[in-house]
């Protein structure tokens, strides 16, 4: 008996489970404030040895585009439906032709398109009121009143613009940078929230006059000759002058004599008297 013996080569496939490499977010960015209810989503497609069957979009947890297909470039696309103003958050699940998938971060953003408020409440001490002019002597007047946090607020006193960052009190209080001349000053008030959100005022007047202790007094035309005489002052040049000429007539020996005369004449007298 021959037995034969035939040798088979048998070929074993095994299944790819290997995932997807991860998507990278773009925009909107993280912690972003953004102004649309219709953002664009941009992400970089997944790399790596798996070969991607699709991409989905997950804004707040939920799956909402589906089937965004695979590319080698920068990939965008947009949710189904608007998004309600507030935060919200948002991912990437690729999708592997191997039925195996990757999910991306998940970045936060806020949609905000509601304009900034402003509040106006008093103009150099005085209310606002809608009022359409106001007048002061304060050279350096201030506006104070209230806007959106987080939000550029801007005062123009004719052409010069002061802008401050409003605190988390919403609270404002402005003042030109340089003294105001006297007349009347055009004064604009805008606010530009981190969205992008923009709010003007109406403009008003507001007119600097002189205060009460300011006197103002008119020189005579034609201005009067001022004009005078100073007297000239001749430096007088003294002679030399000797030490011994600077001792009193009395230190002098010729003076000394005089002294000895007077004091025996005294004694004289005084002598005479006693013998009477």
């Amino acid at each position: 008996m021959i037995w034969l013996l035939i040798l088979a080569a048998v070929t074993a496939t095994v299944p790819n489970r290997i995932r997807p490499d991860t998507p990278v977010l773009i925009s909107p960015n993280n912690n972003s404030t953004i102004s649309t209810t219709a953002p664009t989503f941009i992400f970089n497609p997944s790399g790596g040895e798996t070969l991607i069957s699709h991409y989905q979009l997950w804004p707040d947890g939920v799956k909402n585009t589906d089937h965004i297909p695979q590319s080698f470039a920068t990939i965008t696309t947009q949710a189904l439906s608007a998004l309600a103003e507030g935060t919200h958050t948002w991912m990437v699940k690729a999708i592997g032709t191997n039925a195996t998938e990757r999910d991306s971060a998940i970045w936060t953003f806020t949609i905000d398109t509601t304009a900034p408020l402003i509040l106006i409440e008093t103009v150099a001490g005085q209310e606002f009121q809608n009022a359409v002019s106001f007048s002061t002597s304060d050279r350096y007047p201030v506006i104070s009143g209230q806007s959106e946090s987080n939000a550029a607020l801007s005062i123009t006193f004719d052409n010069e613009a002061v802008t401050v960052l409003v605190g988390s009190d919403r609270l404002f209080r402005v003042k030109p940078k340089t003294a105001l001349a006297l007349g009347r000053h055009t004064v604009s008030v805008s606010s530009s929230d981190p969205a992008g959100n923009n709010t003007l005022l109406p403009s008003f007047y507001l007119d600097i006059i002189a205060g009460a202790g300011l006197i103002t007094i008119p020189l005579p035309s034609p201005f009067p000759d001022l004009s005078f005489t100073v007297p000239v002052i001749v430096p007088l040049t003294l002679a030399p002058v000797t030490a011994f000429e600077l001792i009193p007539p009395l230190l002098c020996p010729i003076n000394w004599w005089l002294v000895i005369l007077i004091i025996l004449l005294i004694i004289y007298i005084i002598i005479s008297k006693r013998r009477r």
